[in-house]
């Protein structure tokens, strides 16, 4: 694999290729990046919790304003992303996509590590996430990283989502 170029969040309105941020300009690519990361899996879901899982554009900015969105890239080309929000007791990890080309090179398993040192940073001391059983590799990535399941389960779209969380050590934090 190329060279990984890994922006952290920014609410600038431009692309900041120098400082190495992402922006709202890369709205289109990270809405992009979700549809082409879950097609696979279109058929498991319900129609509404596809389009809630693939978050158009307009969806990415509004996330954008809501908390920290991290990218990885090579060659200029959007290859995994992540975003977090707080919550009154965690950081709630969101919109996680790999593009499938580049599953296997450990892009997931550095997106969870950024929302960690961002808990960390941010004196959370819980991550936590939905997902859904069908997503049998995310599951395991969640897994090797330390999440455990809590047994809490939510159904917004007639899809199942399964709550799993994890708490952060201050030590694995790399801020």
């Amino acid at each position: 694999m190329d060279t990984l170029i890994c922006r952290l969040p920014s609410n600038g309105s431009e692309r900041d290729s120098q400082s190495g941020k992402q922006t709202p300009a890369d709205a289109g690519a990270i809405s992009a990046l979700f549809k082409q990361a879950f097609l696979e899996f279109k058929a498991l879901y319900t129609p509404e919790a596809f389009v809630a899982t693939v978050v158009p554009e307009s969806g990415v900015l509004t996330r954008l304003k809501e908390g920290p969105v991290w990218v990885v890239e090579t060659n200029l080309t959007l290859i995994g992303t992540v975003g977090g929000i707080c919550m009154s007791d965690s950081v709630m990890v969101r919109g996680m996509a790999v593009s499938p080309t580049a599953r296997g090179f450990g892009i997931g398993g550095k997106l969870l590590s950024l929302t960690e040192d961002f808990a960390c940073k941010h004196s959370y001391q819980l991550l936590s996430l939905y997902t859904t059983a069908f997503l049998k590799q995310a599951i395991h990535l969640y897994q090797r990283a330390g999440f455990h399941f809590t047994g809490e389960t939510s159904n917004p779209h007639g899809t199942e989502l399964l709550r799993m969380v994890k708490v952060v050590e201050e030590e694995s934090a790399s801020v």
